[in-house]
């Protein structure tokens, strides 16, 4: 069965920073609460996900994720209230989009 697929991100001066593999990885932050544990989860190793958390706080105005150093009682990470709203607008374009992209069915036709 044939398929439109289209791809999102957001990019700043050319550079892509926003898309669904950080849109994942801010989820997986929230519900672990832990850097660490999001990138297993996701299969990524713990210095990609950190350079990605790096790169997504240099890029928005202010932190999305903040990382507490570990210790005594450990670690952890955080989805500021602007990473949180952050996912909810992407995942609200990708839907936005699906439905568009749905809406496209003579292009399909086109090609059966």
């Amino acid at each position: 069965m044939k398929k439109i697929k289209v791809k999102c991100w957001v990019e700043d001066e050319g550079e892509k920073f926003y898309g669904p593999g950080p849109n994942e990885l801010l989820k997986r932050i929230q519900e672990e609460g832990s850097l660490s544990r999001a990138a297993t989860k996701m299969g990524m190793s713990y210095k990609k996900a950190w350079e990605l958390v790096q790169r997504l706080n240099q890029h928005a105005e202010v932190p999305l994720v903040i990382l507490k150093k570990g210790g005594q009682h450990g670690g952890g990470a955080e989805v500021t209230p602007d990473g949180l709203e952050i996912t909810r607008e992407f995942e609200n374009l990708q839907r936005k989009i699906d439905e568009l992209v749905e809406q496209q069915t003579d292009l399909i036709k086109v090609l059966k």
